[in-house]
């Protein structure tokens, strides 16, 4: 009886840290594969007036192992190059100049929800302005030797399950790829 109350805590403790230590890895790992999968279609879909909507049904696609409610933020950003990191005030903003001077268009969890229509680069659209303004796709680079690239980052609060360890912790992910020429 003593044996079993010393070691039953700890083999509890241990049981449930692999619990959370695998679905916080799963989240993670949806993370990084989204953010890939993401910037692998803005990248293909060059300069064409739908590639962000075409980036976030990918996202969608990829992040279907997260729960609901979770995705906190997904940027596509204009990245300086290859190595180029999100402009840091991209990553909390919803200031539209600031977006605007940035190259940085901003969405979340709720932006899945939109349709191919409520894209397209209008400012003044009713009754929300569409959502790729900021860095409009068909504003994209896509000639051969001055190729622009594209940068998605996605933030993700992974809830943990038991507590054990905290609530929450976030996982961020960042992806750049060259845009793909396309024939002018």
């Amino acid at each position: 009886m003593v044996e079993a109350a010393i070691v039953t805590p700890v083999l509890l403790l241990f049981v449930f840290g692999i619990f959370e230590f695998g679905f916080a890895f799963r989240d993670y790992l949806a993370v990084a594969n989204s953010t890939r999968d993401g910037a692998r279609e803005a990248s293909v879909a060059g300069n064409v007036g739908d590639a962000d909507y075409r980036m976030m049904r990918a996202i969608e696609r990829a992040a279907a192992a997260l729960p609901d409610g979770t995705i906190d933020r997904i940027v596509v950003f204009k990245a300086a190059g290859a190595t180029g990191t999100i402009p840091e005030i991209c990553k909390t903003t919803t200031d539209s100049a600031t977006l605007d001077s940035n190259s940085c268009n901003i969405y979340d969890g709720d932006d899945f929800g939109l349709t191919e229509d409520q894209f397209g680069c209008d400012p003044t659209a009713n009754p929300v302005p569409d959502p790729d303004r900021h860095w409009c796709p068909t504003d994209r680079v896509v000639a051969v030797g001055v190729l622009d690239f594209v940068g998605v980052y996605m933030r993700v609060s992974h809830v943990y399950l038991t507590g054990l360890f905290g609530s929450t912790i976030t996982f961020e992910d960042t992806s750049v790829l060259k845009v793909e020429p396309q024939e002018v």
